[in-house]
């Protein structure tokens, strides 16, 4: 799932008063910034087109037809010992976005394409820390008060992760996440 650009430009904002602290992850791209509902891993090509059908069918009624979020506070994986990945959270309706999220994983599961089980946890990953590098508590701190503009949800995204030195994410499927939508 994708936020608003509004909402994205508002946390690149953000995280640019951090972005040179002492102790920073190596930043992701703000043009790959996402919310991952459902971690699918490798996905065989002759797989695709089933996953797709079943994610086509995937509606969440939400509060007022149209959920609400907010990107919102920080923190890091794991949240103790060595921190690896940096991340921005979500506030609103987020159990309904934990409802799409089990959607989806049972989508992928119906396509035959496992999905992982672990508990979903809606985050925005800002970066990550290699192992051994220095771990900046500042950076952590600065973005934990962080509240961006909400925004609202209608639809999902189906991406493809290259990745590498410079990772991309290809969109292969946005739908309604709406009824009737």
């Amino acid at each position: 799932m994708q936020p608003s650009a509004a909402a994205l430009a508002d946390l690149d904002r953000a995280v640019g008063a951090v972005r040179l602290l002492p102790g920073c992850p190596r930043w992701s791209d703000p043009s790959t910034w996402h919310v991952t509902l459902a971690f699918l891993g490798e996905v065989p090509e002759s797989h695709v087109d089933g996953l797709a059908a079943q994610l086509l069918a995937v509606r969440q009624p939400a509060p007022g037809g149209t959920a609400s979020l907010r990107l919102a506070g920080a923190g890091t994986f794991p949240p103790r010992g060595a921190p690896r990945v940096l991340w921005a959270g979500l506030s609103g309706d987020v159990e309904w976005l934990g409802r799409l999220a089990r959607a989806v994983g049972r989508a992928a599961r119906a396509a035959r394409v496992p999905a992982e089980r672990t508990p979903f946890r809606p985050h925005l990953t800002l970066g990550r820390w290699r192992a051994g590098d220095p771990v900046g508590g500042a950076v952590v701190e600065s973005l934990s008060g962080y509240a961006g503009p909400a925004f609202g949800v209608c639809e999902a995204v189906l991406f493809r992760s290259h990745l590498g030195a410079q990772a991309r994410h290809e969109k292969l499927l946005t739908w309604s996440v709406r009824p009737g939508g």
